[in-house]
């Protein structure tokens, strides 16, 4: 747990909201359809998106949680250091994981 304590939370966050615009629209995600996903109002979301508010640590964490869910977004989550191995390791998560069933 050293690991997750180690990590810049803040900087996370900031990269996200930086680049939630660009992955909404790359996987055509209304803020209305993270809204369901997140149960984060899309209000709120666009507010992170425009510089307004920032989010929370658990609104954090279930954006790439829903995001993970996706094997395209995957890839972008990675690129972009949003889903840092040390975060991965303390909720185990990995790519060989079951998928989720709904």
């Amino acid at each position: 747990m050293q690991e997750l304590e180690a990590l810049d939370r803040d900087k996370l966050i900031q990269k996200m909201t930086q680049a939630l615009p660009e992955i909404r629209e790359n996987f055509n995600l209304s803020c209305e359809d993270l809204e369901r996903a997140t149960n984060i109002g899309a209000k709120r979301i666009t507010a992170f998106e425009e510089g307004r508010q920032m989010p929370k640590w658990s609104e954090y964490l279930s954006i790439v949680f829903v995001l993970w869910t996706n094997e395209s977004s995957r890839g972008i989550l990675d690129e972009k250091g949003l889903f840092p191995v040390e975060l991965k390791r303390a909720f185990s998560v990995n790519r060989n994981a079951h998928e989720p069933t709904v």
